[in-house]
């Protein structure tokens, strides 16, 4: 069937830019079993931490094979010109949009919840940093890389643990001692709002125009056919 040119040029936009989606896609999945599979890519970590590994691993091969669903739709929609193939690509791609947008209303709504849920992680890490090794580790980790001590009130926190010590812990600075660190790290993720908004910008554009461009091509096609 012959599409006008103005359509025939979305065609090909459309077939590029899911080829390169595809892509994407299959490099995801990939790093993902190799993740899962590679035993020598956890050997570094703790036994404690190998099941977040796995879980990390799983959420890349789940992405990846979306990724690829989504791209290979739009791929075969666009190049054999498919309302079929085109429409599962629209619904595919509004349902990401609509749960991006969930998130990011979920997100704002409830980002009190946030940080109460954040206080008790690290009050869980202050109250076990004397009794689990892999605890004290990312506590020393993020009050070393945030300049912050404790979870509510500093140093202080650590004399309402069962061992009572007489000097701050050595991650914690003598000027961060009274800095907790739900307020250093909410502050940190509050001053990347402007990033992470921008990132969700550019996503949404492109799961629109993804959209747009699949109905006008499922529409170009339908016409064509009539």
């Amino acid at each position: 069937m012959a599409l006008g040119s103005c359509y025939t040029c979305v065609k090909y936009l459309m077939f590029a830019f899911n080829f390169i989606f595809w892509l994407l896609g299959c490099a995801i999945l990939g790093v993902g079993i190799w993740l899962r599979v590679d035993e020598n890519a956890a050997s570094y970590l703790k036994d404690s931490h190998i099941n977040y590994f796995h879980t990390a691993a799983y959420i890349l091969i789940s992405v990846g094979f979306v990724i690829m669903v989504v791209g290979f739709l739009g791929c075969c929609g666009a190049i054999r010109e498919s309302q079929c193939m085109l429409a599962s690509f629209f619904i595919c791609l509004f349902v990401i949009f609509a749960v991006l947008l969930g998130c990011g209303i979920w997100a704002a709504v409830a980002k009190d919840q946030v940080k109460d849920t954040l206080e008790k992680f690290l009050e869980d890490g202050v109250n076990q940093y004397y009794k689990d090794e892999n605890k004290r580790r990312y506590m020393d980790y993020i009050q070393t890389d945030f300049h912050c001590c404790g979870y509510k009130k500093g140093f202080a926190d650590y004399s309402l643990t069962e061992t009572v010590v007489n000097k701050p812990v050595d991650s914690c600075s003598p000027t961060d001692v009274l800095k907790p660190c739900t307020t250093a790290l909410y502050n940190w993720a509050e001053s990347k709002l402007i990033i992470i908004a921008g990132v969700a910008i550019g996503i949404a554009v492109v799961l629109i125009l993804g959209m747009v461009f699949s109905m006008v091509l499922c529409c170009a096609i339908r016409d064509t056919v009539a």
